[in-house]
């Protein structure tokens, strides 16, 4: 989930099942919310490599990890 008070808008997962494309990759379901309203869908698309590199990389986050890279747990604009 993505807030930008700046702007108003923030991207969170829609509520819809994960699925594949035709092309075999992966698509995770996002809505659109201006100033607490949704405002249109769309799919984060990704290909095999990213599906598992993300993977690895909420695992990490969940289990309180940094891995090399003290960044991944940087906020991104402050609290969501």
């Amino acid at each position: 989930m993505t807030a930008n008070r700046d702007t108003g808008l923030r991207i969170e997962r829609a509520p819809k099942p994960l699925g594949r494309t035709n092309a075999g990759r992966f698509f995770i379901p996002l809505q659109v919310i201006k100033d607490g309203q949704p405002t249109g869908e769309t799919n984060l698309v990704l290909t095999g490599t990213d599906t598992e590199q993300l993977l690895s990389e909420l695992s990490r986050l969940l289990s309180g990890g940094t891995g090399t890279d003290p960044h991944h747990l940087d906020p991104v604009g402050g609290a969501a």
